[in-house]
């Protein structure tokens, strides 16, 4: 649940600690309480923040054994669902939101991202990985990021290539690590006006946007890699303001991008914005406001919408109650979600859907 404290950004070369792009229920270790940045950025934010020590991660892995009910082969889609606090990536099935396997051997694991073949990868922000998936819990394979702290990702539709959002990097911003047709070693990229990197997402094109917050004036960036270029640009968007960055998602239907704000209106709340791009411009021509099942506000922090745009799922991390729910809300309209399961997540962070 979101509380408001006091967020230094670590950077230079010590900054082993990541801000991860989620929510905490827990506060900050008592070893990272409060760092200060060596050049002095601290920007307050009514945004809990979890930090995590890649030297010496803090967090343990869940060692349980993992388990998948044999008929989600069957299942024409799934919800993947990160727990920051559990460690663990839960399966559910959708519209129903049922249970239908648990995920465990994680550190810290952030953001999903989804294939055409129904495969998910998972930041393994602890390790600093990408972990694949099959969608009925089998690991295929891995990739490492050697140059900072990865908390999103994205797979280009076009050409298979897998991109690793690096929220910091190891000597101070972050960037976005690009690896070809999701192996092997990444090609980085980076915009100078941009110093933190959220969650990614490509269009059908195979262009790249990421979200996240510049320096030393912290506000919300949302950058492109266009197809086939080295260079990243800016994206300048107007129509609108965008309080904290969430998850960035294509519909493919409307030809929109979809930016998720953390802090809707400036209150605890999730908003999901529509934009429509035109070049190095973008304005914001729709919004929809996320509650939980009761109605009440909740805090998203990586959503994921349909393959066919009718609806948006993904964490939902109440402010009104204890109890945090995994919702599917009707999209665009929003509003208080159809369907929800609030048994077994803690801390929910992020949200991929596989699609049979």
């Amino acid at each position: 649940m979101k509380t408001s404290i006091l967020v230094s950004l670590v950077v230079g070369v010590t900054a082993t600690a990541a801000l991860l792009a989620g929510c905490s229920g827990g506060g900050l270790p008592s070893s990272l309480s409060a760092p200060s940045s060596p050049n002095g950025l601290a920007s307050r934010r009514d945004h809990l923040v979890t930090y995590t020590s890649l030297r010496a991660p803090k967090v343990k892995p869940d060692h349980h054994k993992s388990w998948v009910s044999p008929d989600v082969k069957r299942a024409p889609r799934l919800l993947f669902i990160s727990d920051d606090s559990t460690q663990d990536v839960y399966i559910f099935t959708m519209p129903a939101m049922q249970l239908k396997g648990t995920l465990t051997g994680f550190n810290a694991p952030q953001g999903m991202c989804t294939d055409k073949q129904g495969n998910i990868w998972i930041v393994n922000t602890g390790t600093a990985q990408g972990l694949k998936y099959s969608r009925t819990g089998k690991q295929l394979g891995s990739v490492s990021d050697p140059s900072g702290t990865p908390v999103g990702c994205a797979v280009n539709p076009t050409n298979g290539d897998l991109a690793l959002s690096d929220i910091l990097g190891s000597s101070g911003a972050g960037g976005i690590e690009i690896y070809h047709k999701g192996s092997g070693s990444p090609t980085r990229y980076s915009n100078p006006s941009q110093f933190e990197y959220f969650f990614p997402a490509y269009d059908t094109d195979g262009n790249l946007y990421v979200d996240g917050l510049s320096y030393p004036t912290v506000a919300v960036v949302i950058s492109e890699l266009p197809s086939g270029k080295d260079t990243m640009r800016t994206i300048n968007y107007s129509g609108g303001t965008i309080g904290f960055p969430g998850g960035v998602n294509w519909d493919r239907v409307r030809g929109q991008l979809v930016v998720n704000d953390q802090e809707c209106q400036a209150v605890y709340s999730s908003c999901v914005y529509q934009l429509t791009v035109s070049g190095s411009s973008a304005k914001i021509v729709g919004s929809t406001l996320l509650n939980n099942l009761d109605g009440t506000a909740c805090d998203v922090d990586q959503g994921t919408i349909a393959p066919f745009s009718k609806y948006f799922a993904g964490p939902c991390i109440s402010f009104a109650y204890s109890v945090n729910s995994v919702d599917r809300w009707a999209y665009p309209s929003g509003g208080t979600s159809g369907h929800s399961n609030d048994a077994v997540v803690v801390e929910p962070i992020g949200s991929a859907i596989s699609n049979k």
